[in-house]
């Protein structure tokens, strides 16, 4: 169940960070250099997904099993 739930929060914040990209790229003026470019387009939806990972990783101890032992 907290894999389960790390994988769909991490997948929902895909959406977020597109659109956080996009007017990022857009206030900093469509940039169509290659290393400005790629930061912006790739770097912050990618961070997004990382931390959706990781909040949803650190928040789901509660459904984590544990075995007895």
């Amino acid at each position: 169940m907290r894999t389960l739930r790390t994988i769909i929060m991490g997948s929902m914040m895909i959406i977020p960070g597109m659109i956080l990209g996009f007017i990022v790229w857009y206030i900093a003026g469509k940039p169509t250099t290659d290393p400005m470019e790629t930061l912006i387009c790739n770097g912050i939806p990618l961070t997004s997904i990382f931390m959706g990972l990781y909040f949803g990783w650190k928040t789901g101890e509660e459904y984590d099993v544990r075995m007895a032992e």
